[in-house]
């Protein structure tokens, strides 16, 4: 496969509210690739080694993330992993870890001052055997971090030498970094936006991979938020089918899906499955992941619940609490659709 060397920071999934550090990079190839880096959000610029865009077998993976209310302020780090894993981290169906496909290259860590012995911050460090400090800035300490804790030796031997041919240049990006004051401001502001996002990946209770692109393909989508354990004392699906058939028939823009929270477990699985069956269901039902689960620990009062999402992942008006007909779902929809 291509050598793949990704400069564009992205935000990872988390159970608490992340957004990514904002800065001047671009994706690259295999070309060309801009080394130039800053990330205004966290305070940090840096210059990527230029053998490290031209070293064979070499895929770095960036995870960039702030948190402005946390200890930790920001994490930025490169993960290296070889080309014979990659197919591996780009299946959402491969049952392997993530941590035994890639192994941390780097870590730039900001951590408010006076928090370095915060637990958060002490979990960070405790991933690393080297801890180099950077310039200090008003209220943020800066750390440059390498030498993992679990150390390499789940890469091949062959990646395991890459892996080696890269460390050695961690000098040279080490004296390039510049730290600066942190906008703490555009922080806050991403952090508000992707808040509002509701983002998953996960699998249905088929069994196929599925993630929040879904809502991408629809000016709405209605999510219905239910549990194996509910039913049958509480049932809906005939109403939610009819609903559902009707949205395909009459308003192809909007979808319906369905959340089981109970969900992935065997038990509950088998459960609404059977239920599913027996009343005719032909829509899509969702087991949640940990950021889904994580929402619904949050923001659900009681089940059935319902939602609307528009096509950029966002939630629109208010929640439908409680059972309700086909006609009142179709009535709701109406009005969020004349709304958006």
């Amino acid at each position: 496969m291509k050598k793949a060397f990704a400069l564009l920071l992205c935000a990872v999934l988390s159970l608490s509210m992340l957004s990514a550090c904002g800065g001047s990079t671009q994706n690259t190839t295999e070309e060309t690739a801009e080394t130039e880096i800053r990330l205004d959000a966290c305070g940090l610029a840096y210059t990527i080694p230029q053998s490290w865009t031209t070293e064979e077998n070499v895929n770095l993976i960036p995870t960039s993330y702030a948190q402005p209310e946390d200890s930790v302020y920001a994490v930025i780090r490169y993960d290296y992993a070889p080309d014979e894993n990659m197919e591996a981290l780009n299946d959402t169906s491969s049952t392997v870890p993530v941590d035994e496909l890639m192994a941390p290259l780097v870590e730039f860590l900001v951590v408010r001052d006076g928090q370095e012995t915060a637990d958060s911050a002490v979990a960070e460090f405790n991933k690393f055997n080297s801890k180099q400090e950077l310039p200090k800035q008003d209220g943020f300490r800066f750390y440059f971090l390498t030498d993992p804790s679990t150390g390499i030796d789940h890469l091949s031997k062959d990646a395991q030498e890459v892996y080696k041919t890269l460390a050695e240049d961690l000098p040279t990006l080490y004296k390039s970094v510049e730290t600066f004051q942190p906008d703490e401001a555009s922080v806050a502001e991403q952090a508000s936006k992707q808040g509002e996002l509701f983002g998953f990946i996960s699998t249905d209770l088929e069994g196929n991979a599925i993630d929040s692109s879904i809502f991408a393909d629809y000016d709405l989508t209605a999510v219905n938020f239910f549990a194996s354990y509910s039913y049958p004392d509480i049932n809906e699906l005939k109403e939610l089918e009819s609903y559902y058939q009707t949205l395909q028939a009459e308003y192809p823009n909007v979808n319906f899906v369905q959340v089981i929270i109970d969900t992935p477990g065997n038990e509950a699985e088998a459960k609404i499955l059977a239920a599913y069956e027996e009343n005719g269901v032909t829509f899509t039902g969702i087991m949640p992941d940990k950021a889904m689960a994580s929402w619904i620990v949050d923001n659900l009062k009681g089940l059935p619940t319902t939602i609307f999402i528009d096509k950029d992942g966002r939630i629109q008006g208010d929640r439908i609490e409680g059972k309700q007909t086909a006609d009142q779902y179709l009535e709701a929809t109406k009005e969020m659709l004349d709304n958006l």
